[in-house]
């Protein structure tokens, strides 16, 4: 059997961490913080019913930030909000069976970063993930080189942007990693979309955020809270070497450089990865 005519299930994280319509965001957030996860799944006993991502708890917290006109506050507005009042509560999902062709193709055609297994009851028994994409793809032998993948709109941080800053890329423009580059154009960070919930999810930014000290945590510079790894590729490297550091450093994405290394030309991430699987 073709490895894409596979069951979906075959690939699929099957103990599956989730949350519960009436868990606070404040719990979802130290929860995917705590087991490095972007998503989780919201159910009813064992019924999916939605879904909470990383993503969709930044882009509530920007658009709290941005248009606050309830006179209430970031701590009790999102913070403290059910998870499925945030989260997205029409989600797609797929049968154990499916083929993994036919997951892989609807993350193309829909944009998808995951993908639920639901039974026939519509109980939730594992998730595929972009990630689980990439551990796919490193089964493979893609010819491809980075420049074939790599896109060429990228969004850079200076030492001096700021966490709103990032927010407004996260939200607006979708960019979930961000190099951060001094004055010659040289990476000296990087920072993606998990350091950001980590450092809203830290108990000295939940106690600021809670004491109305909102401003202080948004004005802070987005380097000083930049944990992830730095990892370069250029336009001429092995497509499967950079997946294989990609997963080695566990990172999403991967900023490309040119040969002098002095200036960021795109980006390598989990979907322009995807698009390796278009010939297939």
């Amino acid at each position: 059997m073709d490895i894409f005519d596979k069951p979906v299930i075959e690939f699929a994280t099957k103990e599956v961490v989730t949350v519960g319509e009436k868990e606070k965001v404040l719990n979802a957030m130290r929860t995917m913080v705590r087991l490095d996860i972007r998503r989780l799944p919201i159910v009813r006993g064992e019924k999916l019913i939605g879904i909470i991502t990383m993503l969709d708890i930044l882009d509530a917290i920007y658009s709290w930030l941005s248009d606050n006109t309830s006179g209430g506050s970031l701590y009790s507005d999102i913070y403290m909000k059910n998870v499925v009042e945030i989260g997205t509560r029409s989600v797609v999902s797929v049968r154990p069976h499916t083929p993994i062709s036919e997951v892989i193709s609807l993350f193309l055609r829909h944009n998808f970063g995951s993908m639920p297994i639901v039974d026939e009851e519509g109980r939730l028994v594992g998730i595929f993930t972009e990630w689980d994409v990439i551990k796919l793809a490193s089964q493979l032998d893609f010819p491809h080189r980075v420049r074939d993948v790599m896109t060429r709109i990228i969004y850079v941080l200076t030492p001096y942007s700021t966490i709103m800053d990032v927010l407004e890329g996260i939200t607006i423009y979708k960019f979930r990693r961000y190099p951060i580059v001094n004055e010659g154009g040289k990476v000296v960070a990087m920072l993606h979309a998990k350091d950001v919930l980590r450092y809203f999810a830290e108990d000295d930014s939940v106690e600021k955020v809670k004491q109305g000290a909102v401003e202080e945590v948004v004005s802070n510079y987005a380097i000083n809270i930049a944990k992830s790894p730095i990892f370069l590729a250029k336009p001429g490297d092995s497509v499967m070497d950079v997946i294989r550091k990609m997963l080695e450093y566990d990172v999403g994405g991967v900023p490309v450089v040119n040969e002098e290394g002095t200036a960021v030309i795109g980006m390598v991430t989990e979907k322009t990865l995807m698009l390796l699987f278009e010939s297939y």
